[in-house]
């Protein structure tokens, strides 16, 4: 053999490993070839027998040119790797929980959900989906979404950030006009519906009427009831319109939105799915009387698993883990991470899966780089301490109109707890107030976490909410000295006594 035709069949091996480690979703995979008679076979490396190569083998092999000497050749070797941080299967679990993305076939959102929320929410009814961030909203109604269609149903999914800057008339006329031309495109793509039976052409003409505007609003909403009802005559089926971030909106435009929205799909067949942070979703205006109003108009589904039952929420995130390992062929979570290092991982994280999972996939990271077999708790305190400009950012991309003042309220709350009082929690009064509102917005952007919604730490009637400050603000690079860590007198739930003890923060902070 030349040493033309060596690099060269060296350069197709490098090729067509770099296919194979796309698909799988990594950068890299080890390979070798293997002589068999007088054929030349390129064996990938990879450390578990799972689905997830079995595709990639052939997903490959599809896509090789016809001179590419492996074509039909390729194969499978199997190092049996014993420390899990070290093994292919570990770079892609980081992949998977760092970025949560698909590997290869397999999906995030393929895992189960706690409470088979993912079963409720594919039913016929107007629901509300409510919950921090990162606690999976976006991932059920992808999932439902796609559960919906495979059953032929017809789905709509807007994103509500696309229209955060508009409001009142603007916003309503931009919303009808996606919802009814992404309808019309629905049916015209649909290899369910009868030709000429699902209302396309008017579809598309009211979308350009409505937007134009030469449709009224109020005479815009039974036309489209009328089209939804003709779409869902074509299909045999309902209309499921998804909106994600809802709470992106503005706030006084909300319910009104919401009530157009609800004007067209009743009794038509329609039905809507909202999502977004509790705090800042509006369904319903009493005073006007125009929106969703729960319970009668929308259902509400919280995803949320709080510290304020910490064992439930150390059972959601097991699961989850569990999900995402048997997706590599790990059968046991203590094959990866040691028993402390988990329960860390949880109550750092408070019970939100993508703050829980990307710690994860990050505390992998530094276990991979230590040379360690599986995750310690030095890995996942490394971890927790990187989280924070994370969030800091997130809060302001999430609550653009009120981020001035929910970034005092950091500032005010690290001087209180971590500086003054030397703890890493604080009791706000159960009562309507400009502190409490913006420590509830914090909430739902992990910034503290409640632990306990009921104190009485002076005398009956004075009530208070318990509330954690999260690792990210004391850890790491904002690492204070000498705080104490609040945790659980028994590991598991705060006793009533040990909450009383918690200083309570300034009435009248945030005015001051």
């Amino acid at each position: 053999m030349s040493a033309y035709e060596t690099q060269t069949d060296v350069d197709w091996a490098r090729e067509t490993a770099e296919a194979f480690a796309r698909v799988i979703g990594t950068t890299h995979v080890p390979y070798t070839t293997e002589d068999v008679g007088d054929r030349t076979f390129l064996k990938f490396e990879v450390g578990r027998n799972l689905r997830l190569y079995d595709h990639a083998l052939r997903t490959t092999q599809k896509s090789l040119a016809e001179e590419n000497p492996f074509r039909g050749l390729l194969g499978l070797t199997y190092r049996d790797e014993r420390r899990f941080a070290q093994s292919l299967e570990a770079e892609l679990q980081t992949i998977m929980a760092r970025e949560a993305r698909p590997i290869g076939p397999l999906s995030v959102s393929d895992l189960p959900f706690q409470n088979r929320e993912d079963q409720k929410v594919i039913q016929p009814a107007n629901q509300l989906i409510v919950g921090r961030r990162g606690v999976g909203k976006s991932t059920l109604i992808a999932k439902a979404a796609r559960l919906l269609e495979s059953a032929n149903k017809v789905c709509v999914f807007l994103n509500m950030e696309q229209y955060s800057e508009l409001s009142g008339d603007s916003l309503y006329r931009e919303v009808l006009r996606d919802f009814s031309r992404n309808l019309a495109d629905k049916g015209a793509l649909s290899h369910c519906v009868p030709s000429g039976t699902f209302p396309v052409d008017l579809l598309r003409s009211f979308s350009e009427d409505v937007a134009a505007p030469r449709t009224e609003l109020a005479r815009a909403i039974p036309d489209l009831n009328r089209l939804i009802e003709r779409s869902c005559a074509a299909t045999g089926s309902e209309v499921f319109l998804f909106l994600d971030d809802y709470d992106a909106l503005d706030e006084a435009s909300q319910p009104e939105l919401l009530d157009l929205l609800h004007g067209a799909m009743k009794g038509a067949g329609g039905w809507l799915k909202v999502a977004g942070f509790r705090t800042r979703l509006k369904p319903y205006d009493p005073g006007t009387r125009k929106g969703l109003q729960r319970p009668d108009d929308a259902q509400e589904i919280s995803l949320d698993f709080t510290l304020v039952d910490p064992e439930t929420a150390e059972k959601h995130l097991r699961a989850i883990l569990e999900g995402f390992l048997s997706i590599v062929g790990v059968e046991s979570i203590g094959q990866v991470i040691h028993e402390p290092a988990f329960r860390r991982l949880v109550w750092a994280n408070a019970g939100v899966p993508r703050d829980f999972l990307q710690a994860f996939g990050n505390s992998l990271k530094h276990a991979r780089r230590a040379g360690r077999a599986k995750i310690t708790l030095t890995d996942v305190n490394l971890s927790i301490g990187e989280s924070g400009q994370h969030k800091m950012d997130d809060m302001e991309q999430d609550a653009r109109n009120e981020k001035n003042v929910l970034k005092r309220l950091v500032g005010i709350l690290e001087t209180f707890c971590l500086e003054k009082s030397k703890v890493n929690a604080f009791l706000v009064r159960s009562e309507q107030s400009d502190e409490r509102r913006a420590v509830e917005v914090l909430s739902d952007l992990r910034l503290v976490h409640l632990i306990h919604q009921t104190i009485t730490p002076h005398r009956a009637g004075e009530r208070y909410e318990a509330y954690l400050l999260d690792y990210s603000l004391f850890t790491g690079l904002r690492r204070r000295p000498n705080v104490k860590e609040l945790l659980p007198a028994d590991g598991r739930q705060f006793k009533a006594k040990e909450l009383r003890k918690i200083p309570e923060l300034p009435r009248g902070v945030l005015s001051s």
